[in-house]
């Protein structure tokens, strides 16, 4: 058996603590400690030390603290997600945690900072740029195009040739169709249908069903 990397996290929060769960069910990775800004260095959360700020990741890793990182940053803060991206970029390496059950197509060309969830399909052709984040039971469609920084939350689902910039965020169950192009910075609502071309940032949410009561 490969010896494990050893896994650290940029952020304290609940998504921290969400990535680092997966992260060691995948079989691959040893959690080793946190980077944050705002938490002093030495602070023991759940038992493992903040190791001092982001910046500081990079010395620390040249040091042989850690052979990893990877973004606890949400999608509330996409500034922040892609400002700590690049700001280690090419300095430390981002782990592609992808957990067992997700199924990617021979070819698909993923970058770096990656999280796969259980069950996902990423079909052939496709390309997933550096730090996005694709929770379970979602599929990525054939031939699709995913720009750097997006979010995917759970059972997202996109057909073919679909265009997604960088930056965006879609809600649970929310689906893209075929030959769909989607500029940065847009916000899809759960649940909602893109049916047609979106070409400015902002965000869009589909009218809400009725709900009726029937006993």
């Amino acid at each position: 058996m490969s010896e494990k990397k050893r896994l650290t996290i940029i952020g304290t929060k609940e998504f921290s603590e969400q990535i680092i769960d997966f992260a060691i069910k995948t079989g691959e990775f040893e959690f080793v400690g946190y980077f944050d800004d705002l938490v002093e260095a030495g602070t023991i959360i759940n038992g493992k030390p903040v190791l001092g700020k982001v910046e500081d990741a990079i010395d620390q890793y040249r040091n042989g603290s850690f052979d990893c990182i990877f973004e606890g940053i949400g999608y509330t803060r996409f500034d922040l997600r892609e400002y700590y991206y690049k700001m280690l970029k090419g300095k430390v390496p981002f782990a592609n945690i992808i957990m067992p059950s997700a199924k990617i197509a021979t070819g698909v060309k993923l970058g770096e900072g990656i999280f796969v969830g259980g069950t996902t399909v990423i079909d052939k052709g496709s390309v997933i740029e550096d730090n996005v984040f694709i929770h379970g039971a979602s599929t990525i469609g054939h031939e699709n195009h995913v720009g750097s920084h997006t979010y995917f939350s759970g059972r997202f689902n996109s057909a073919g040739f679909t265009n997604i910039g960088e930056r965006c965020f879609f809600g649970i169950c929310s689906c893209v169709s075929d030959h769909i192009t989607i500029c940065d910075d847009v916000w899809i609502g759960l649940a909602c249908v893109v049916i047609k071309n979106i070409k400015e940032p902002g965000k869009y949410m589909s009218p809400a069903a009725k709900l009726y009561k029937i006993e």
